[in-house]
């Protein structure tokens, strides 16, 4: 049974419904790919422009956090971003969740990009990656100092999916609650016994609206986050101690 009021159950072969609701959102992303890799212009169409305007975006914030090499990482940061954002888009059309509402789905995300990063660092400083654990290097007498720094980068570098991940759900989880709260709503007044409550339906149907544009500027916004936390967590394993 579905925890968000105004989603459907789907039953489909047992897909859990965020799992079939992820498929959906890469069906979508690969639907518009293929649109806008079919009709490209050297005079970009609107489709082509808002896709390029997101590129461009991403590629930027990670250049910037980066450096030169910033292009080897591109693949999962606009993965990331594009998932993120028509999964928590989704739920705002009647009918569908985020997938994003899913803790699994989030934990899921925040392991691949933890995993990531961590196999980057080593990938690109070996053993020495660990050294950024300890902190700046210290006389050999503060020895401890050291020591302890690397106990509370430990902490909080295993301490990061578990905060990415809570971040995103928490945010698109409310989101979802409130919409199926006012879609309850509307229809325990509208068809209410009385004429007082039916009058009650008008508001939720106006409530709607502005949580729908909300919800737009929360799905949005958490997309960024998460991307702009992911690039400096990658950043921070692989960029180079004098960049």
């Amino acid at each position: 049974m579905s925890i968000v009021p105004e989603s459907i159950e789907y039953h489909i072969a047992n897909v859990p419904t965020s799992i079939l609701m992820s498929l959906l959102v890469w069906a979508i992303l690969l639907v518009v790919s293929l649109i806008a890799l079919k009709s490209f212009k050297y005079i970009p169409g609107k489709i082509q422009c808002i896709l390029e305007f997101c590129f461009e975006y991403v590629f930027n914030l990670a250049d910037e956090s980066i450096g030169p090499e910033a292009h080897r990482y591109y693949p999962l940061f606009l993965g990331i971003f594009f998932y993120i954002l028509v999964s928590n888009l989704m739920g705002l059309v009647p009918g569908f969740i985020s997938p994003t509402s899913d803790p699994y789905v989030t934990v899921m995300l925040a392991l691949v990009v933890f995993i990531y990063y961590n196999f980057q660092g080593f990938l690109v400083k070996g053993w020495g990656y660990l050294g950024h654990f300890f902190g700046p290097k210290l006389p050999w007498y503060l020895f401890p100092i050291n020591m302890l720094m690397f106990v509370i980068e430990i902490i909080s570098n295993f301490a990061r999916p578990f905060s990415l991940a809570m971040r995103l759900f928490c945010n698109i989880f409310s989101k979802e609650i409130l919409l199926g709260v006012l879609a309850l709503l509307v229809l325990k007044f509208f068809f209410g016994d009385s004429i007082i409550e039916k009058g009650l339906t008008l508001g939720p149907l106006v409530l709607r609206p502005l949580i729908l544009l909300l919800g737009l500027m929360i799905g949005l916004i958490q997309a960024l986050i998460f991307l702009v936390l992911s690039i400096s967590y990658v950043a921070g394993a692989v960029r180079s101690e004098g960049h």
